[in-house]
């Protein structure tokens, strides 16, 4: 079986791959006039950008909810 932090590491590296993949991707769109769908592109870097980032997302809620709790 695989090590879970090892897993954990793929699939963060493959959220920032989708995030820079769509946002290069976006920005060609951009250029070529394509509006509507050069956005549709950035909200989804926006969402592999923020799964990357989900554990220290994560971390961050949770010292949030502990310092309100006190």
């Amino acid at each position: 079986m695989i090590n879970r932090n090892i897993s954990q590491l793929i699939i963060t590296f493959a959220f920032f791959y989708s995030f820079i993949v769509c946002h290069l991707e976006a920005l060609e769109k951009y250029q070529r006039g394509d509006f509507v769908m050069s956005y549709i592109l950035w909200i989804c870097a926006l969402f592999s950008f923020l799964g990357a980032l989900r554990f220290r997302i994560a971390k961050i809620i949770n010292s949030l909810i502990k310092k309100k709790d006190e």
